[in-house]
């Protein structure tokens, strides 16, 4: 009988992580924008970092986040612009980058952009054309104010 109850308390346990997992199930601050109102880059301020590793929601990778994306885009009007470019700038902590494409792909950079600052540059109508979901992390425990900015391109 302990062991089961045992087995139940590390099921139920388990299953609460997984709950503070980062899911697209919740959603962010949402926007709805057009590519050619991104165009021209579009930031939006954000404090960066959140309670859940991401190393124990099965992602390979190292970061914090919050469970619902800190942004929420609907996107349209995609069909000319074939990129979409999402970076994050901070002055006071190394940032991380979490996307969930259109088509639900995840997506994932820690620091490409140089100087701690992570970019991911979404290709192809499937992954930008709908909902794009965006947490921005850090990648120690720590919160800090951060810049999302966000640029569709032709190429």
């Amino acid at each position: 009988m302990r062991t089961l109850l045992a087995s139940a308390a590390v099921f139920m346990g388990l299953a609460a992580a997984a709950a503070a997992c980062p899911t697209y199930s919740m959603q962010g601050a949402t926007f709805a924008v057009t590519g050619q109102d991104l165009y021209s880059p579009n930031s939006y301020s954000v404090t960066a970092g959140g309670n859940n590793n991401l190393r124990n929601c099965g992602f390979n990778h190292p970061g914090y986040v919050i469970s619902a994306p800190d942004f929420t885009f609907y996107t349209q009007g995609m069909a000319p612009y074939n990129r979409l470019e999402i970076e994050v700038t901070s002055q006071a902590c190394d940032t991380v980058l979490l996307v969930n494409s259109a088509n639900g792909s995840w997506f994932y950079d820690d620091d490409s952009n140089g100087n701690l600052r992570p970019a991911i540059n979404l290709y192809g109508q499937s992954n930008i054309s709908g909902r794009v979901d965006v947490w921005v992390g850090t990648y120690g425990t720590s919160l800090c104010p951060a810049t999302l900015e966000m640029e569709t391109w032709y190429n």
